[in-house]
């Protein structure tokens, strides 16, 4: 997008002529620029006096550095790898109870619910 001619606290002292009843059309005239860019300044900037638009200007260059630094540290995190997570010993461990075999259907015949489960 191209830049504009006019600086951020010329454009609220137009805004702020027109709000002292000096005619749109005149103003746009005087400094320029068409009708359609005087109103896109008014939905932008509106109502703000010179000193407000130097501050809007402040928190619009922080909150844009404020996105870059987000962007950066969460391209950091995606980058690093993941720890292992260590591995934590069953509650029959823990409790120095033999254990059953570590192997798949090991424990199908026994328990609870036996009678559903099937040794595959």
């Amino acid at each position: 997008m191209r830049r504009s001619l006019h600086t951020d606290e010329e454009i609220a002292f137009l805004l702020n002529e027109a709000a002292r009843g000096i005619p749109i059309a005149e103003i746009c005239a005087s400094a320029h620029v068409a009708l359609g860019t005087f109103y896109r300044w008014r939905r932008r900037l509106g109502g703000l006096q010179p000193a407000g638009v130097t501050r809007l200007d402040r928190v619009e260059r922080e909150n844009a550095s404020l996105r870059a630094e987000v962007q950066r540290l969460r391209a950091a995190l995606l980058v690093q790898p993941l720890r292992p997570q260590p591995e934590r010993p069953s509650p029959t461990e823990r409790a120095g109870l033999p254990q059953a075999p570590r192997h798949r259907g090991a424990a199908a015949c026994v328990g609870r619910f036996a009678f559903g489960r099937s040794a595959n």
